[in-house]
């Protein structure tokens, strides 16, 4: 008969070769259950601050973005670089804009969230259109690009964004120069290169090729055979002029906090 030290020896010759081969996997699923667990909390969690709006700023590069954040929590102009990656905080907007308004509106936090102009810095642009209560989209008013009018193409095209009508803000930024122009042609150019960009992804050719894609797809806003025009889109949508540098920014406040 066995004594119980051989017994041991002869039941753990075994688990090289068997016992430790499946607790070894199933240790690693777990290590990888627990990772994507970690990240859809942190995600999810840090997207929606104890119910604040989230205001989605968004643009082109070097269009002001993150100058008028910093105005919106500091209340003066500061310099910035090129944005690498989204910025958030959660912040009432500063007294400077809001101390001759509702009183509430100067106590009231908003969740802000700052998205860099690179396109290729986009791709996790979508995680927050289920959060995103209203978007600030910035242009150079004085230097539009194709960049410019294929963002907002693509961000007036996802089904969360029309499900809930979320409303946009067009701010022209850098109203302050000569060549700045007036709300009126830029409405009429942004009607004309969008409705250029919905006979595009109308084509056979993308329907076709994004037919098996997400809910972000980029698809046609408007049939083709009535005029394009934003009043006749889901979202509302509103052009202002702006100079963010020089604190010209009661539009996209009372559009914030209205």
């Amino acid at each position: 008969m066995m004594s119980t030290k051989e017994t041991l020896e002869s039941i753990l010759s075994f688990l090289p070769f068997s016992l430790w081969t499946n607790v070894s996997i199933l240790f690693a699923g777990l290590l990888v259950v627990c990772l994507l667990i970690y990240l859809i909390i942190k995600l999810f969690g840090r997207m929606k601050k104890s119910g604040e709006p989230s205001i989605l700023i968004v643009g082109s590069m070097n269009t002001g973005k993150s100058c008028l954040f910093y105005q919106l929590n500091e209340g003066e102009f500061v310099e910035t670089q090129r944005s690498m990656r989204e910025q958030e905080a959660t912040f009432a907007i500063h007294e400077k804009y809001v101390k001759e308004k509702d009183p509430k509106a100067q106590a009231k936090k908003y969740h802000f969230i700052d998205w860099p102009g690179s396109p290729s810095l986009r791709l996790r642009l979508s995680d927050f259109y289920p959060v995103t209560e209203k978007i600030v989209f910035v242009v150079d008013g004085t230097e539009l690009d194709d960049d410019t009018f294929e963002l907002f193409y693509k961000l007036l095209s996802a089904q969360k964004l029309k499900e809930k009508q979320t409303p946009f803000l067009v701010v022209l930024n850098k109203s302050d120069l000569v060549d700045s122009p007036d709300v009126k042609p830029m409405k009429k150019l942004f009607n004309r290169e969008l409705a250029q960009l919905n006979k595009t992804y109308g084509s056979t050719s993308y329907t076709k090729e994004q037919e098996d894609e997400t809910e972000n797809a980029i698809t046609q806003l408007l049939d083709e055979s009535e005029e394009f025009l934003l009043e006749k889109l889901q979202n509302p949508i509103t052009f202002v002029k702006s100079s963010i540098k020089n604190g010209q920014i009661d539009d996209i406040i009372d559009f914030i906090t209205n």
